[in-house]
């Protein structure tokens, strides 16, 4: 089985973060003004389209003649058809000029000035005050907030809201007649005809603007995830970064329980890797080293890249014995470790250990002095060794 070398698969990872975060630049709140306005154009289309399909079941259906007005229900039926037309012609002009600055100019308040002229049409024919004129507006006011610059969407949504509310009063005097599409009289609104009407102008723009509020909802979820996962980690060797570290430290030390050791670890000489095999090799050991610390630490434990070429690991319920045999494991590990300069002989690279055990009315930093002060003395010694801080001073504890 060919194993894939550690910094083509950091080369990858960094990929794929790259490719997720451009996924999220795709998501619909991250798309143009154009696409957006073409959304909506093609929602238009659709809920014209179940608005069609209704007209000319009823007027195929003649037992239904009697709630309705025929006449103006096949004027509407054509007049609906042609603006489908339009919609698509639309939609298709705007796809093949949509880099053209006269249409980004004027595709927002095109798109927001037909759904408005439908939702007052409609509206007025229907009913102002039916449930679907309601949830129409509403639904369609929110989507365009949602999409679109409020200056756009109050622009064409006070004008509509004015219009409803004249059409509501006018209808009221009897100076226009109400929902003249269909023939309502005192007992029209309990029968089943104008019931399923209803529903039927209410269903695609609720389940629709309900569809496109859900999906980008679920794209801010994951972009919020994807960013809090790119803010704990380093993205070189996928450990936690040191602000993440700060933090479960600070956790631990709110939540005072059981008691933790902290790890610090140096690369020996690092500085000698870069300068005689290139970053590239640091890189390399970087993240081979980091593999090493996940494989050894326990799925309670977390290691996280400190800075440069220090880690730091938090041993979660450990004694100080314990917290030495961890780190003897580790420093054996990346002892053993192999990694091949570009002349194919094979680099050495040893860690320094200091190890600091907590107590109940201890800081984390004065923890991670404690600790510095252990690998201080563990590099003092040699290198390549474990050191814990016993008492007032780091004495030797195990190493080489």
């Amino acid at each position: 089985m060919k194993i894939m070398p550690p910094l083509r698969k950091a080369a990858l990872k960094q990929k794929i973060a790259k490719y997720l975060l451009k996924d999220k630049d795709e998501a619909v709140v991250n798309w143009s003004i154009v696409k957006k306005c073409m959304l909506m154009l093609i929602l238009a289309a659709a809920v014209l389209l179940s608005r069609i399909l209704w007209k000319a079941y009823v007027l195929l259906s003649p037992e239904l003649w009697q709630w309705v007005n025929v006449p103006l229900m096949k004027s509407q039926l054509a007049l609906n058809a042609l603006s489908f037309l339009l919609l698509l012609a639309l939609l298709r002009l705007c796809h093949a000029g949509q880099r053209r600055r006269w249409v980004q100019l004027a595709l927002p308040f095109l798109s927001v000035g037909l759904f408005v002229i439908s939702l007052c049409r409609e509206g007025y024919l229907i009913g102002i005050l039916s449930p679907a004129a309601m949830i129409s507006y509403v639904s369609l006011v929110a989507v365009g907030l949602v999409l679109l610059p409020r200056s756009i969407v109050y622009s064409a949504f006070i004008p509509v809201t004015l219009y409803l509310s004249g059409c509501a009063y006018l209808s009221y005097a009897n100076v226009v007649p109400y929902a003249p599409l269909f023939h309502l009289e005192s007992s029209s609104y309990s029968n089943a005809f104008w019931l399923l009407s209803m529903l039927w102008f209410i269903a695609p723009i609720l389940f629709t603007c309900l569809a496109l509020l859900e999906i980008l909802l679920s794209q801010w979820r994951h972009r919020e995830q994807l960013i809090q996962e790119l803010s704990q980690t380093d993205p070189l060797t996928s450990l936690f970064n040191r602000r993440s570290i700060n933090q479960r430290l600070e956790h631990l030390h709110q939540n005072a329980g059981a008691g933790y050791a902290l790890v610090l670890l140096d690369l020996d000489h690092f500085k000698q890797i870069n300068d005689l095999h290139g970053h590239n090799k640091g890189d390399e050991a970087l993240i081979k080293v980091s593999a090493i610390l996940r494989q050894n630490l326990r799925s309670s434990d977390a290691a996280g890249r400190f800075g440069g070429e220090e880690f730091i690991l938090i041993l979660h319920e450990s004694a100080l014995d314990q917290a030495l045999q961890a780190a003897e494991r580790c420093r054996s590990a990346i002892q053993q470790m192999e990694l091949l300069g570009e002349d194919g002989h094979p680099i050495q690279v040893t860690a320094s250990f200091g190890i600091a055990a907590s107590s109940p009315d201890m800081r984390p930093q004065q923890l991670l002095t404690q600790a510095d002060k252990a690998l201080y003395e563990a590099k003092a010694c040699g290198r390549n060794s474990v050191r814990a801080y016993l008492a007032q001073a780091a004495r030797p504890a195990a190493g080489i």
